[in-house]
């Protein structure tokens, strides 16, 4: 069963802006912990490096929403790193 291209569109614009900054908020989270135990640099340095690279997956992402085959394939790609980076901020904690 093939969408609609007006909703595959909508669909890819979706997963642009809302699921982007989902992934970029997911990533930010999840690479502090990161930089703070790898001794990479203190926890005030790690939140902004952190929120520096989030920019640039944000951007990626958008890029990345237009190149897919499907969008079903791009929703299931950031749920998927969504996830991976819940269970990564949950396992090494934010505090």
């Amino acid at each position: 069963m093939a969408i609609k291209p007006q909703l595959d569109v909508s669909l890819r614009l979706i997963a642009a802006v809302v699921g982007g900054y989902l992934v970029a908020v997911a990533f930010s989270f999840a690479c502090v912990p990161l930089l703070v135990l790898s001794q990479a640099c203190d926890k005030n340095e790690a939140v902004m490096v952190s929120s520096m690279l989030s920019y640039l997956l944000y951007f990626a992402v958008i890029i990345v929403s237009f190149c897919r085959k499907s969008s079903a394939v791009l929703w299931r790609d950031l749920t998927l790193i969504i996830l991976a980076c819940t269970m990564l901020t949950n396992m090494l904690g934010t505090g």
